[in-house]
């Protein structure tokens, strides 16, 4: 809760806007939108936990593939990734191909990742090897975030940098 309260902070929520929440989990991103700034959220799946809330008319559930989105270019007022992005975005054009084109021209895309204080230039270190397993190999630092995203010629960054509450 503590990543999407500052992460909102940055963000130009305004209520009625349509928030496309990417990579939701247990939607308590989308809940916290919906009901902290009444906004529309498109979040995929988990609709049990939404009618438990009392928020089915704020938060609508998706069952997609983040490489098959299935919505309009330019439909989301806004977007949000929140602790998902690295293991769907690492890819050089996910930003430019998947997720930029679904936000209308000129509006934001916040995302948040568990990132790296620094890339490993030599490996893993051998203190970090013992918990290291494969699929970590997608948490990286903020530079090599920032190195990724100036290439989308549709998105322009305006800050990358650690939250503070971490």
């Amino acid at each position: 809760m503590k990543i999407i309260e500052e992460l909102s902070e940055s963000l130009n929520l305004e209520k009625g806007m349509r928030v496309f929440d990417l990579g939701c989990g247990k939607r308590l991103t989308s809940i916290f939108l919906a009901k902290e700034y009444a906004v529309t959220v498109f979040a995929t799946e988990n609709y049990e936990r939404i009618k438990s809330m009392g928020l089915e008319d704020k938060i609508i559930p998706i069952h997609a593939e983040a490489h098959d989105l299935p919505f309009a270019n330019e439909f989301f007022d806004l977007a949000i990734c929140v602790d998902a992005y690295n293991y769907i975005g690492v890819e050089e054009d996910y930003l430019t191909k998947y997720l930029a084109p679904l936000v209308k021209n000129e509006e934001q895309i916040g995302v948040e990742v568990p990132r790296l204080k620094e890339e490993f230039t030599n490996g893993v270190s051998v203190e970090l090897q013992p918990y290291w397993f494969d699929d970590m190999n997608s948490l990286h630092s903020c530079d090599w975030w920032y190195n990724l995203w100036k290439n989308c010629d549709s998105a322009s960054i305006q800050e990358c940098k650690e939250l503070q509450c971490f």
